[in-house]
């Protein structure tokens, strides 16, 4: 379970920070326990909170606490001498987990530093760099924190990936007797879940000693190194907390800036920001709270265990679908047991003759050419992890090379009996989480404190709410992925012979699909479709206006690429003339479909989200941030339903309409109801 932030967290956050606090004044600073926050006021801008824990995390935080009665000495000080001061810069000191926040003095600059290592340690350092106070006073062999010593750095650890040059890796790699993943983290300065991914991205066992890596390996591992490089240097993209199935309910496993595909099968929820993320994350102790947060927490309590069981339904949903996939495996197994045969065998007796796996890599490639079936069917090789992926019936198959064709079946079984069982245990922690919500339900509290409202009830969610969606107004529905991982389940899984395939023509668009039961669709639905894929893509972040977008028939739609072509992870190949429809104004609206007991969210193109609901709003991009714009709302929601209904919008989690908007900023353009 990750636990603290790393450098490349701290790296990755340092705009959202620089942005919210540089220029703002010091209003105030709050300390509970190693917890310090900052209450810095932005004029023209509001008040944003600051919150740094030594050796954890710095972040944005908005969860709400009370002041403590007596402010320990140590926050006094550090108000005594920065409190009304205007914070001039902040900073990441090189690549390391430090933070430095100047501020306005009244001849000098103060600083206030943050080392989120270790144990962690706050200080404040005075126009020379001394340290005037400090939360912990140490002598080590490098350096002293002690009153009116010079204040110096640590000393570096490693190279920074962001100017390391990946092409002579065997230097970093030159002469280490360590794994690979303990190579990177200590020469490339990185934590270990930063290394994983490099492992995972380019296919190389993380656990594997370096010295029993071939050239294939390394080449790889340098890929894969070059990879993440570059998703650091596009910033921080769909921030998430990763969790999994635990006993008392799904349990909390890492944050992350963007999708790691090491946590490729783990359910995730995402947040607008990177700080909405850790916050959530750390959550808030219950000695931050005072006592008149007491509604508030039962009513937070509330909202805590409603969320918990959203996410075990979804975690269920995710074993089922690892579950299903695990068997499906074992099933193209037996079927195509002959070639699955082939391939094994002529790997065994490759590696006992003695060739290396370059040469086998290289005797398969030519198979390829010369129309081998066995040849033809293999993915890639792992050498490293004794590993080969299968191209069968569209499904890729890991096969490990030491195990005949019944074994490596047989090990799909198992995974798949193993995840059922899990199923069960997660429906039992379900169970038990709606006992523990009803009976904070029946906890008795003043009326006057705590008003009544109607019994809570969980929503069921339909199979298709996982994914962006809307009904169209010819009565077609509609989905569309949210991520890399989304995209890839519509396109493989949800992607049936009738159904039409539409994408955005530009980068960073969801994979949309339009349902077809008997019937085709009309041109009315298609247009709507492809508004919808250009709304959710890149156009709404840029600002465009309108955009194209083209359709096209599942039979054009292939996961494989064309021989000797490379087609990464989740992408797909259109073969075929593609059907363009042009420009498509970029601009979705929100309404709810008000049924019995709840009111559902739809977010979608105007004309089909009108053709099902009176009540909805209609947004484009602006300058609005997406929090404040989900509340802006909800308001208008709220004054346009009839009376009797408006509790079933405030009952609506704020999240699930954040999950129908587009991930950008936004305005509200007009309303109707």
């Amino acid at each position: 379970m990750k636990d603290t932030m790393s450098n490349v967290d701290i790296r990755l956050i340092l705009p959202e920070l620089k942005s919210a606090i540089e220029g703002g004044f010091v209003k105030n600073i709050y300390q509970y326990g190693d917890v310090f926050v900052l209450k810095v006021y932005q004029p023209g801008g509001g008040t944003a909170n600051l919150l740094v824990e030594p050796g954890r995390r710095v972040h944005l935080t908005q969860f709400r606490r009370a002041a403590p009665r007596n402010p320990p000495k140590f926050a006094t000080v550090l108000r005594k001498y920065v409190r009304d001061r205007r914070i001039l810069r902040l900073y990441q000191h090189d690549l390391d987990r430090i933070i430095v926040i100047e501020i306005e003095g009244e001849e000098s600059k103060y600083k206030i530093v943050a080392e989120l290592f270790g144990t962690g340690n706050l200080l404040l350092l005075d126009g020379e760099d001394h340290i005037f106070v400090a939360l912990r006073y140490k002598r080590m062999r490098d350096r002293d924190i002690v009153p009116r010593a010079n204040y110096r750095f640590p000393p570096p650890r490693g190279r920074d990936i962001f100017e390391a040059d990946l092409d002579h890796l065997g230097e970093i790699l030159n002469d280490s007797k360590s794994s690979v993943v303990r190579t990177l983290a200590s020469r490339l300065n990185l934590d270990a879940l930063s290394c994983e991914e490099i492992c995972t991205l380019g296919g190389v066992d993380p656990s594997a000693n370096i010295a029993d890596l071939d050239s294939t390996s390394v080449e790889r591992l340098m890929e894969g190194m070059r990879e993440f490089r570059e998703r650091l240097s596009q910033g921080v993209r769909e921030p998430r907390i990763v969790f999994e199935p635990g006993e008392e309910g799904p349990r909390n496993v890492a944050f992350t800036p963007f999708p790691f595909e090491t946590f490729r099968n783990h359910p995730y929820r995402t947040f607008d920001t990177f700080s909405q993320a850790i916050d959530e994350y750390f959550g808030v102790t219950e000695s931050e709270l005072g006592e008149e947060e007491e509604e508030d927490a039962l009513l937070r309590e509330k909202k805590r265990l409603m969320i918990i069981i959203e996410r075990q339904q979804e975690g269920i949903e995710s074993l089922r679908q690892r579950a299903e996939a695990a068997r499906r495996a074992g099933e193209i197994i037996y079927a195509n047991f002959q070639l699955v045969d082939d391939v094994l065998e002529s790997v065994r007796k490759a590696r006992d003759s003695g060739l290396d796996w370059p040469d086998i890599i290289e005797r398969v490639e030519r198979g390829k050419r010369e129309g081998n079936p066995a040849a033809a069917a293999i993915e890639k090789i792992l050498p490293s992890q004794a590993r080969i992926t299968l191209n069968l019936e569209g499904t890729e198959i890991d096969l490990d090379v030491r195990l005949n064709v019944q074994d490596n079946a047989a090990r799909y079984y198992e995974i798949a009996k193993k995840t059922e069982r899990k199923i069960k245990g997660a429906l039992e922690q379900i169970e038990k989480t709606k006992a523990k919500l009803a009976a904070l339900a029946m906890r008795e509290a003043p009326v006057e404190t705590i008003p009544k409202r109607r019994p809570v009830r969980i929503r069921r969610k339909r199979w298709y709410e996982k994914f962006r969606w809307f009904i169209s107004s010819e009565g077609f529905l509609v989905i569309g992925g949210r991520d890399a991982k989304t995209n890839e389940i519509i396109a493989k899984r949800y992607l049936e012979p009738n159904d039409l395939f539409l994408h955005a023509a530009l980068h960073g668009a969801p994979y949309t699909v339009i349902k077809v039961p008997s019937e085709k669709p009309g041109e009315t639905t298609i247009r709507e479709a492809a508004q919808f894929a250009v709304s959710y893509s890149r156009a709404w972040q840029d600002c465009f206006s309108s955009g194209d977008a083209y359709w096209v028939t599942p039979e054009q739609v292939s996961f494989s690429a064309p021989s000797g072509e490379y087609l990464p992870a989740g992408s797909v190949m259109i073969y075929g003339s593609k059907n363009y429809i042009r420009g498509v104004p970029v601009e979705l609206a929100v309404g709810v479909l008000l049924e019995e007991e709840w009111a559902v969210p739809m977010g979608g193109p105007p004309t089909a989200v009108a053709a099902h609901t009176p009540y909805h709003v209609v947004v484009q991009p602006g300058d609005t941030k997406k929090g404040q714009l989900v509340r802006e709302i909800v308001a208008v929601l709220r004054s346009i339903v009839p009376a009797e209904q408006a509790t079933l919008i405030v009952e609506i989690p704020e999240e699930d309409i954040m999950r129908v908007l587009p991930t950008g900023s936004g305005r509200i353009v007009r309303e109707h109801g």
